[in-house]
């Protein structure tokens, strides 16, 4: 990590994650922010989708960086909306791609050399093209989770943080690991978001 250079001012980041029932944000993603924080002595603030939306301190500048994996609903919906009611609110947002759009999150994805990729299950659409150029681009097989078998204990998971997926997947003889609990992942994701403007 490189050092801020002096007299230069970080933006605010506003994380936005999918979160669990009722808003609850799984540890290894509030862990991700604490550290983010430190490391670009600014604000960061992270929105679950599944919670009320954040008040935050009026008239920021805002990056908001969607730490999605797949081009879904929440993507193309949730989050031009959160977009629109920060700027309503006299914030200056800067949206940001959702993440598993990124360049150099892909070229991560694929050093991991997983021999599949599960991912939740997904409509037909657009997040379902995705997933086929995603596939293409890691040369592996992209699965859905409901329709993996034991066979598939090795896959990479396509989620952040621990979920429902994750956890059916675990068995006795081997831990499926969301992204973030896989400490190089996390370290490089956490240098990715440090490097933001």
């Amino acid at each position: 990590m490189l050092p801020k250079p002096p007299g230069v001012e970080r933006a605010p980041l506003l994380l936005v994650v999918h979160g669990h029932a009722g808003g609850q944000i799984p540890q290894v993603l509030l862990d991700l922010v604490g550290d983010l924080a430190r490391g670009r002595q600014a604000p960061v603030w992270m929105q679950a989708l599944t919670a009320e939306p954040l008040e935050l301190p009026p008239g920021l500048p805002l990056v908001l960086v969607p730490l999605l994996l797949t081009p879904g609903s929440h993507v193309r919906s949730d989050v031009p909306a959160i977009r629109q009611r920060l700027r309503d609110q006299g914030h200056r947002v800067q949206a940001l791609p959702f993440l598993g759009a990124w360049g150099p999150w892909l070229e991560h994805l694929r050093s991991l050399a997983a021999p599949a990729v599960l991912h939740h299950p997904l409509r037909q659409g657009v997040a379902d093209r995705y997933l086929l150029a995603l596939s293409q681009y890691l040369g592996v097989p992209c699965l859905s989770a409901d329709r993996s078998g034991e066979g598939d204990a090795a896959a990479l998971p396509l989620a952040l943080a621990p979920n429902r997926m994750t956890a059916h997947l675990r068995t006795e003889d081997s831990a499926c690991l969301a992204l973030l609990e896989r400490s190089a992942t996390r370290q490089f994701l956490l240098n990715l978001l440090l490097d933001l403007p």
